[in-house]
C-alpha cells in the first residue's frame, strides 16, 4: 500500500462512506485541520477523487463485503485517532409494502456493517487511544411513516452505540453518537427519483391501499428537501467529537430536531400517531 499526506505526525481517522454526501463534507472538513484520513468508496471515480485531496488516502471497500473489512488493517497504521461510521443508505416505503431482500440489506448495511468495521479497528484504536463515532440521525430517536426500515437501522445503531460506549470505559474510547435531521448534500439531488422508484417496486396492491400516504410522503419528502440543514453542523460536531477532551454522548444539531425529541417524550403516543401520520396524508 502506497500511503500518501503532507504530514506524517498527523492525527488519523478512517471514515466510512466518504465519496460523497455527508462522509466526503467529514472528509474535508478533518483533511482540511490536518488530520489524514483514510477515506473508503466503492467506485473508482470516487476514490480518484478522494485521493487528489490533501491529507487524504482513498480506501476501497464495499462495506458489506465482510472479507474485505477482515483486510481493512492492512490498509491502516497500526494505530488509529479515530473512526466515523457513516456509511449508510436509505430503504423506504410501508413496512407491509417492504421488499425482505431491502430491509436485510438496510439493516446490514446500517447497523451490522458498521459493527463489522468498528470490531475490525478497534485494536488500532485501542493502541492509539482513539474514538468512535456513529453518524445516526434524529430517526434514530423518532419514527415517522413510511420510515420504518431507516428507522428500525438507526434506532439500533444508537443501541449499539450506547453498549460499545460503556463496555469501552476500560479503555477510555469515547463512543459518540451525531443525530441530525435532513442534511443539504448531493445526496439529495435524486431523493425523489429514488423514492419514485420505490414506488414502482410496490405491487399493485400495496400501491392502491397506500395512495394517500405515498403522495403524501413524496410531498412532504420535497418539502424537507428545501429545508435541509448545511452539512457544516455534522462536520462541525463530528470535529468536536474527535478534538473535545470532554466529547459529548449525542449531539442533536439543531432547534427543531430538540423540539421533537422533547415533545414525543412527553406527549402521549396516541396523539403523536396522530400528527406524525396525518403529515403524510
Amino acid at each position: 500500500m502506497t500511503t500518501r499526506t503532507t504530514n506524517p505526525a498527523a492525527r488519523t481517522v478512517l471514515v466510512t462512506g466518504a465519496g460523497r454526501g455527508i462522509g466526503l463534507a467529514i472528509t474535508q472538513r478533518m483533511s482540511e485541520a490536518g488530520w489524514t484520513v483514510y477515506a473508503t468508496a466503492r467506485s473508482e471515480s470516487a476514490l480518484a477523487r478522494l485521493n487528489a485531496m490533501t491529507n487524504v488516502i482513498g480506501v476501497p471497500l464495499d462495506i458489506t463485503d465482510r472479507d474485505a473489512i477482515a483486510t481493512l488493517p492492512q490498509h491502516l497504521p497500526s494505530t488509529l485517532d479515530a473512526v466515523v461510521n457513516n456509511a449508510g443508505i436509505i430503504v423506504s416505503g410501508p413496512v407491509e409494502g417492504l421488499s425482505i431482500d431491502n430491509l436485510s440489506k438496510q439493516l446490514d448495511v446500517n447497523v451490522v456493517s458498521q459493527i463489522a468495521v468498528t470490531q475490525a479497528v478497534l485494536p488500532a484504536l485501542r493502541a492509539g487511544h482513539g474514538r468512535v463515532v456513529f453518524i445516526s440521525s434524529v430517526s434514530g430517536l423518532i419514527t415517522t411513516p413510511g420510515t420504518g426500515a431507516y428507522s428500525a437501522s438507526k434506532y439500533a445503531i444508537e443501541s449499539l452505540a450506547d453498549a460499545l460506549r460503556m463496555e469501552l470505559r476500560p479503555w477510555k474510547i469515547p463512543v459518540s453518537l451525531i443525530e441530525p435531521g435532513p442534511i443539504k448534500t448531493d445526496m439529495w439531488d435524486g431523493m425523489l427519483d429514488d423514492y419514485d422508484a420505490m414506488t414502482a417496486q410496490l405491487s399493485d396492491e400495496v400501491r392502491e391501499l397506500y395512495a394517500a400516504h405515498l403522495t403524501g410522503s413524496r410531498t412532504l419528502l420535497g418539502r424537507m428537501q428545501k429545508f435541509a440543514a448545511d452539512p457544516k453542523r455534522v462536520t462541525k460536531a463530528v470535529h468536536h467529537a474527535l478534538t473535545s477532551s470532554r466529547p459529548k454522548r449525542r449531539y442533536i444539531l439543531d432547534t427543531a430536531s430538540r423540539a421533537q425529541k422533547l415533545a414525543v417524550g412527553i406527549t402521549p403516543t396516541a396523539f403523536t400517531d396522530r400528527i406524525l401520520a396525518a403529515a403524510t396524508t
